[in-house]
């Protein structure tokens, strides 16, 4: 509908201005002009019918700046030679108003949630994947029987994990006493006919292992519920006080620098990240790890028990070693599913959106990957800070508070206001579980508001998540009474604060 409208509105107005010979480029440029403003506004999908005129007006006034941005944009590079300006803006009011009018009247009620996204890295068969996916077993957590594994583990195993799982393995008695020793998946992923295990053992680092994902995924698939992992990896931290150990301080940036690029952003980086683990460069990976005799995977903390969190797996036990970190994990449910981990630079988190809906926010990412499943486990463990965030969150990267600090990492948020799912001034979009920290009667307010991209900023002297919620209490109160005067009170506030008082994210 859009496209004919434009169409139909440049050739009126070429014809009427007697500019029939340019009326092709003109449509073309305004196409081009207008190609990226419908795909950044989405303007004709209708996502909240129930306030249609409302998201109508907004979704196609924002449609309409894009438009007009990048039609400038052509006539100020390509020049107005071939056509003539007065016909291209002339068109373009004339399509924005027709647009908008005939936008009023195809009311289409698009209830649908379009995030239905499920991580799917396994390369098997359907068979397999249903096997390794991880499912809910409803068998008691304390059918395992660990007091024999000590005794059953093989003696080429390193001695300093052994008396590890000898120390802190759960002494208990139960049905299930079957033990699996693993390195990798290469010899291990197509056993067939095995029961599963109700203890697993990992000999080697993690941060060897190639396809970690696939190796826990692995791992649950073939674990009892309730049973237990064992594995060890040297953490980041350790990584980085190797570097400044073994090199002096004139060099030691540059190769931590060098280090940062090659081992943690570059495997980040979508497409390089597929070119990785194609299988068809598999033998780049035998040639690197003949040589070396090792991966190098960098590996956080929180990456570690965010990856055990997505599958259903809960550290119960952790102990530093010589340079590395021996854990104890149990599964305790299914893996999460339909969800997609946070690893790449941009991440969509999951949040909850207007009536309450799930939608994505875009984030640059300021925490280590899979740190998102372990926000129930931070909270139960340390609480909430005086700011109002989580206390003691090891979840963030060494330069996540200078993002947050500026809000910086919150930047293409820009992107979700301009599609619709966030106003420009609101309440900031928040997660399923730390919604549910709320009280009800806020609760029942925040589902019946858009979240906003520039939140109310508190106070230095607000302290506490009691205070932190009085102040989003009063502003959804008042914009439930005053909308449009509330979120302009707020955003010159909000201004003013971070312009002339210096305020920063706490």
């Amino acid at each position: 509908m859009g496209l004919m409208l434009l169409t139909i509105c440049v050739v009126t107005t070429a014809t009427i201005l007697d500019k029939k010979d340019a009326a092709g480029t003109i449509a073309f440029v305004a196409f081009l002009a207008w190609l990226p403003a419908i795909l950044l506004a989405d303007k004709y999908v209708h996502k909240y019918p129930q306030r249609y005129f409302t998201y109508l007006l907004a979704s196609h006034f924002k449609s309409a700046v894009i438009m007009a941005f990048f039609l400038w944009l052509i006539g100020h590079v390509a020049g107005y030679t071939l056509t003539s300006s007065d016909v291209v803006w002339r068109a373009f009011v004339l399509f924005v108003l027709a647009d908008a009018f005939v936008s009023a009247f195809c009311r289409r009620e698009i209830l649908t949630n379009p995030i239905v996204e499920a991580m799917n890295s396994f390369s098997g068969s359907t068979t397999d994947r249903l096997r390794y996916a991880g499912r809910r077993i409803d068998n008691d957590l304390h059918s395992i029987n660990t007091r024999s594994i000590p005794s059953r583990i093989p003696a080429e195993i390193d001695r300093s994990l052994l008396e590890f799982i000898r120390t802190n393995l759960p002494d208990q008695d139960g049905k299930n006493a079957d033990l699996l020793v693993l390195d990798d998946l290469d010899e291990s992923i197509y056993r067939s006919g095995s029961s599963l295990a109700g203890v697993i053992v990992c000999r080697t680092r993690v941060n060897y292992v190639r396809r970690l994902n696939q190796f826990l995924m692995f791992c649950a698939g073939n674990m009892e519920m309730g049973g237990y992992l064992v594995l060890r990896y040297m953490p980041l931290e350790n990584v980085v006080t190797d570097l400044k150990r073994r090199y002096p301080v004139p060099i030691h940036w540059p190769v931590f620098v060098l280090h940062f690029i090659w081992h943690r952003a570059f495997p980040k980086i979508p497409w390089l990240h597929n070119i990785y683990f194609s299988s068809k460069l598999s033998w780049l990976d035998r040639c690197y790890l003949a040589l070396t005799k090792r991966r190098n995977r960098v590996l956080s903390k929180a990456e570690v028990w965010g990856r055990l969190a997505y599958w259903g797996l809960q550290v119960v036990k952790e102990a530093q070693g010589d340079g590395e970190i021996c854990l104890i994990a149990r599964r305790v449910e299914a893996s999460v599913q339909n969800k997609r981990p946070s690893y790449y630079p941009i991440v969509a988190l999951e949040k909850v959106g207007l009536d309450g809906k799930i939608m994505r926010t875009h984030k640059i990412r300021s925490m280590f990957p899979f740190s998102e499943f372990l926000q129930k486990r931070i909270f139960e463990d340390n609480g909430l800070a005086p700011t109002g965030k989580f206390a003691n969150d090891f979840r963030l990267t060494e330069y996540g508070n200078f993002l947050r600090k500026y809000w910086l990492d919150e930047l293409p948020q820009i992107y979700d206001w301009l599609r619709g799912d966030l106003k420009l001034v609101g309440m900031r979009a928040t997660s399923p579980h730390f919604l549910s920290l709320y009280p009800k009667e806020l609760h029942e307010l925040y589902i019946q508001i858009k979240p906003g991209l520039i939140p109310p900023i508190f106070d230095a002297k607000t302290n506490g998540f009691s205070e932190i919620v009085q102040v989003e209490f009063a502003y959804l109160k008042s914009y439930m009474k005053e909308p449009f005067l509330t979120d302009v009170r707020y955003f010159m506030k909000t201004f003013t604060d971070i312009v002339f008082r210096g305020v920063r994210s706490r």
